[in-house]
């Protein structure tokens, strides 16, 4: 019996790493759709971890316009990112695909998002949607193939406050047609920036820096003393409020043009930050609840007014581009897990959820190729470099901080994990090395939409990168690594 179960969840493994089997998906148009033919926005948090905003519980009121939005939303309290760095994770919630199989997961990045896929702006745009992307840059750059499928996709710097003019002026400008915009902010990634009133806020001096840095760099990993490292956490809250006043504003456009009442939201992280609960500082490397633990909130007009906790584990990458499409009935072919059956009763889609991250060894303590295995019950992570395993209860140990011995039954999980990574094959890369814009692109603003066409979009290597995203992503602190 146990035999015969064992072959069930490798085949489920399988399966998901395909991303073809998500149960109860569809991608008949209309057939989940619950907002039928709805605006849809995704905003993306870059290194919000779950636990710190409001809506998850959280003691300091980090978040009060994505609080009250999630009033009227779905929370997903167990959603778990597919990744641990910003261009893997992205790459999963705009192909439905794991990085893996992307071939996008390792870190320094070593090339850019395949042709092969449809992304989710093409998606919408072939459905004759308007689609409009307003990022951070860096690492969710046009360079490394995020911008296919948008009409516009544009960055005049890395926080929010630096591209919610031009996304409201693009939400006034196609408000008389049906649009998916991608919204997204660098503002909680280190160096945490915040203004003064975030600052006073939580419990910070005023006229202190407006930035904090220098904490994560290479030869300094000690654990900060108690009220060094509670000075470092009000920092990174200040920056994570400093980020949703921003998404607040843009809310509230969204009520000013009266689209409420037929704009699909959903808000999202991809990927926490280490506090040193396990040692380790910053994010990239491991995969632990603090890494991969990510909010998830997603608000369809009409379907919760009083809001609605889901409890369930559930993958927070993976299932954003198919769910979107669902929830509006839209005709597609994308691989990837839908959440739309949650959000009409239906329970136990995820026996296990996955997650991935991959590193040169000794890298500010990184083992290596990492994969990990998230169940309700246990939390599965293999350093398939080392070829060592530890596991964690989740229900008894929570933060995962007391591994469990060797005769325990989550290390029985380790086929099915393993099973997982072997199916992950790797797409073929991109066509060309020197990559040209879509035709269907209008790429404009600074930095990161500047690079299109630059050598080495394909490969990706640092030393490869244009100046302006070299410079984005020396400035939120990758390339000091």
């Amino acid at each position: 019996m146990f035999t015969l179960l064992l072959r069930i969840a490798i085949g489920t493994a399988v399966c998901l790493a395909l991303s073809a089997c998500s149960k109860g998906s569809s991608n008949r148009a209309g057939a989940d759709a619950l907002c039928p033919g709805c605006n849809v926005i995704l905003i993306s948090m870059d290194t919000v971890r779950a636990d710190h905003l409001s809506a998850y519980g959280y003691a300091r009121k980090t978040s009060p316009n994505v609080d009250r939005l999630a009033r009227q939303s779905a929370i997903f309290e167990e959603a778990i990112s597919q990744s641990s760095w910003t261009l893997p994770a992205h790459g999963a919630m705009m192909t439905g695909l794991y990085p893996g199989r992307l071939g996008v997961a390792h870190y320094p990045a070593q090339r850019r998002l395949p042709d092969g896929p449809t992304t989710l702006a093409q998606s919408f745009k072939n459905a004759g949607y308007a689609t409009g992307g307003f990022t951070g840059g860096g690492f969710v750059s046009g360079h490394f193939g995020f911008d296919r499928g948008f009409d516009v996709y544009a960055s005049d710097g890395r926080r929010f406050e630096h591209n919610s003019q031009a996304a409201m002026t693009w939400l006034q400008q196609n408000r008389d047609r049906r649009f998916f915009m991608f919204f997204h902010g660098y503002d909680a990634h280190r160096p945490y920036y915040s203004s003064p009133s975030d600052k006073v806020l939580m419990d910070i001096p005023e006229q202190s820096p407006a930035v904090r840095r220098g904490y994560c760099l290479r030869g300094r990993r000690n654990k900060p003393e108690p009220a060094q490292l509670d000075e470092l956490l009000r920092y990174y809250d200040a920056a994570i409020h400093h980020g949703d006043r921003e998404v607040g504003k843009l809310l509230r456009k969204i009520k000013e043009l009266n689209l409420q009442d037929k704009t699909v939201i959903l808000i999202t992280s991809d990927h926490g930050e280490e506090f040193f609960e396990h040692g380790n500082c910053d994010h990239v490397r491991f995969l632990y609840k603090e890494v991969v633990h990510v909010p998830l909130i997603l608000h369809v007009p009409g379907l919760t007014p009083v809001g609605r906790r889901v409890r369930e584990v559930v993958p927070a990458s993976i299932s954003v581009a198919r769910t979107l499409l669902d929830v509006t009935g839209t005709s597609h072919n994308m691989p990837g897990a839908s959440l739309v059956p949650i959000l009409k009763g239906e329970y136990g889609l995820f026996n296990a959820v996955y997650s991935e991250a991959n590193s040169p060894i000794g890298a500010l303590g990184s083992r290596g190729e990492t994969i990990a295995m998230t169940t309700g019950a246990h939390k599965l992570i293999s350093y398939v470099s080392e070829g060592n395993d530890e596991a964690y209860d989740r229900a008894r140990d929570p933060a995962e901080q007391h591994v469990l011995p060797e005769s325990d039954d989550a290390y029985l999980n380790r086929k099915t994990l393993r099973a997982w990574h072997d199916s992950l094959v790797t797409l073929p890369k991109s066509s060309s090395r020197f990559f040209t814009p879509p035709d269907d692109a209008t790429t404009k603003g600074t930095g990161a939409d500047q690079s299109a066409g630059q050598p080495g979009a394909d490969d990706a290597d640092p030393e490869d990168l244009p100046a302006e995203i070299e410079d984005q992503l020396r400035a939120l602190g990758y390339l000091d690594d």
